[in-house]
């Protein structure tokens, strides 16, 4: 979880269940927090604990006004999102984006190891069984999805995943983006 000010003003793109949102809001670490995601029974289901701070939206089309948060979270997000989605998201959470804002986004990268599960519907994009896309992204990509920021910082975080006997190997793509 990054630092933030009491006064700061926080966006979550794809708060589904409240897995980031949950710990800012009972910290109260931020003076106004919002949670946004696409599915109503993910917001439905949060608001039981997090009551007047939800909306839904599709992450391409956000409801705010330019430069409305200090801190855009986007914690496996753009990942359920085709290359025009990711691109449009990319470039709504730069515009709400105060000037000097900050945005903290992580996605799975190409290195994961469900890369390649399901089939590929674009570049290292796959629909799988449940319907759902998952896109694994490179550094290069990440950076240039952020490219009209002032400064972006990507880097790999790797781990193992313990599934029964086996384990897994998990990457994902961390970018540090100010505005």
């Amino acid at each position: 979880m990054p630092v933030i000010l009491p006064e700061s003003s926080v966006l979550e793109l794809g708060c589904g269940g409240g897995r980031l949102l949950l710990p800012v809001l009972r910290g109260r670490m931020a003076g106004r927090l919002v949670g946004v995601d696409i599915a109503r029974t993910s917001l439905v289901q949060l608001a039981k604990d997090a009551p007047g701070i939800l909306v839904q939206a599709d992450a391409a089309f956000l409801p705010f006004l330019d430069g409305a948060f200090d801190i855009v979270l986007c914690r496996h997000v753009l990942g359920h999102l085709l290359e025009d989605g990711r691109r449009a998201a990319a470039k709504e959470v730069l515009r709400t984006l105060r000037k000097g804002g900050r945005l903290l986004f992580e996605g799975f990268s190409t290195e994961d190891f469900r890369f390649g599960k399901g089939t590929r519907i674009e570049e290292a994009t796959f629909l799988r069984g449940d319907g759902i896309i998952h896109h694994y992204f490179v550094e290069e990509e990440v950076s240039g999805l952020f490219g009209g920021a002032s400064s972006v910082s990507v880097e790999r975080r790797q781990w193992n995943e313990k599934a029964g006997a086996a384990r897994m190997k998990r990457e994902a793509i961390l970018a540090d983006v100010m505005s």
